[in-house]
């Protein structure tokens, strides 16, 4: 029968520590040593009152609340505790609160930029800042008002964005402060590509409709061609018969190849590849690019291995990674995707 060693306790600065086979546990961090449960976000010394579940429970001011009920769910959608009705309805409440006081808005003014980009939400800081500028206004506080929303917008669908839940909640009178500060986004994130990606009838405010309702001037770097751009995007959502202008060269080939019937597309890709038209056409979206291909005809058509070249120089990091196997099954080289493993063994990538 094997002996069974039991691990002794040895008294070690005042710890019950065990040592068994040479090997020392923690001294400190054992069980009886784990605090009471208070959090960084917590604003009282001692508890006043208990947590859903009857625990112990902090209470938090309006900052830390909102911190933590912005970056810890998703706005519209329900939680373990909470329904998304109730929960987004507190965070208005908490924002209209900071958005009213000097200290709580200079807050704001630095928590909602950097909880777009640093914390990498994307709906919270719409909802939140538009709330916050409707609270300004109801107080007649105006400064900042046009900043704080243009803050937040960082991608091109947002501007969109902004005016559907402003008038969604508030109808369709959008205060000239958040149309300044939209206005301002759109000079700043509207171009061709951002327009052939996130422009579609399936939204409810396309790049047309937010250039109407706005009004914004050209950036003063992009007025060569951004005015174009505006004017397109309104000609784009009333579905007129329309060429793009030459000042639009990536707008123009995608319109151009849009216009080729399916049975032609396979046979004319090749001459494209000489004078660009290709690659401007996709701006970098590998999927408008194989859709636009669609099924290869009985002749003439291109292989499913000759598909995917094409599409290489277009795949962003994570689409190539996701691709890997669709690459394979066709028959790539592993000459041909070393550009690609390459990438991701780039620490810069």
């Amino acid at each position: 029968m094997v002996e069974q060693r039991v691990p002794l306790p040895i008294l070690i600065s005042g710890t019950a520590s065990f040592k068994e086979g040479g090997f020392a546990m923690s001294r400190f961090n054992v069980k009886f040593a784990r605090s009471a449960g208070r959090g960084p976000l917590a604003t009282e010394a001692v508890p006043s009152g208990q947590t859903h579940e009857g625990g112990t429970g902090y209470a938090r001011d309006a900052r830390s609340e909102l911190f933590l009920r912005a970056t810890a769910s998703f706005a519209g959608e329900d939680s373990f505790y909470e329904e998304a009705a109730v929960r987004d309805g507190r965070m208005r409440e908490l924002v209209s609160e900071l958005a009213t006081d000097a200290d709580g808005f200079a807050w704001l003014q630095g928590f909602l930029p950097w909880l777009r980009d640093g914390g990498n939400m994307r709906t919270a800081p719409v909802v939140l800042a538009a709330e916050a500028v409707r609270a300004r206004l109801g107080a007649g506080r105006e400064g900042d008002n046009r900043q704080l929303v243009g803050s937040v917008l960082r991608r091109a669908d947002e501007p969109g964005e902004m005016l559907a839940y402003w008038t969604s909640r508030y109808g369709r009178a959008v205060p000239k402060p958040v149309k300044r500060g939209i206005a301002d986004a759109v000079a700043r994130l509207y171009d061709e590509r951002a327009f052939l990606r996130y422009d579609s009838a399936a939204r409810g405010f396309r790049f047309g409709d937010v250039i109407d309702l706005v009004h914004p001037s050209p950036s003063p770097a992009k007025a060569a061609w951004q005015g174009d751009l505006f004017r397109w995007a309104i000609t784009a959502r009333h579905d007129r018969d329309e060429a793009p202008p030459v000042s639009l060269p990536v707008v123009r080939a995608r319109w151009e190849l849009s216009r080729m019937a399916p049975a032609e597309r396979h046979r004319g890709v090749r001459p494209m590849l000489d004078d660009r038209r290709l690659e401007l056409a996709a701006a970098g979206q590998w999927e408008w690019l194989l859709s636009w291909l669609g099924e290869a005809p009985a002749e003439g058509g291109l292989s499913k291995a000759e598909q995917w070249r094409l599409i290489l120089p277009q795949l962003g990091f994570m689409a190539a990674l996701r691709n890997l196997r669709n690459l394979d099954e066709a028959g790539l080289s592993d000459e041909e995707v070393a550009p690609l493993l390459a990438r991701f063994s780039d620490p810069e990538q």
